[in-house]
């Protein structure tokens, strides 16, 4: 059986667009991941959201992982997949690849 694992690569921070839509003071880059982080999909098919992550981002990337999860491929005959998050001011990017489950 095959699980997802997501690997975090980048946060960004779109300070401009923070300024002019966002009211909250010391609103900075996401807090729940790190870039470096590693999640693994959980569950009895491997497509189950990783303990931890964020329920926002897992809607945004989640399709994706269930696919390559399940042997499939994004995008052609992809079996990495870059994709992030759909925070438009404080977007997250991850890395989704395909491994064996132990």
């Amino acid at each position: 059986m095959k699980k997802c694992k997501i690997t975090i690569l980048r946060k960004l921070y779109h300070k401009d667009l923070v300024d002019k839509y966002i009211p909250y003071p010391n609103y900075g880059t996401c807090d729940i991941f790190k870039e470096g982080d590693v999640y693994y999909t959980r569950g009895s098919l491997g497509t189950d959201m990783p303990h931890g992550f964020c329920p926002a981002a897992w809607d945004a990337i989640g399709k994706e992982a269930a696919i390559l999860a399940s042997g499939g491929k994004v995008y052609g005959d992809k079996t990495i997949h870059i994709s992030s998050c759909n925070d438009g001011t404080r977007p997250v990017i991850f890395k989704l690849e395909a491994v064996e489950s132990d």
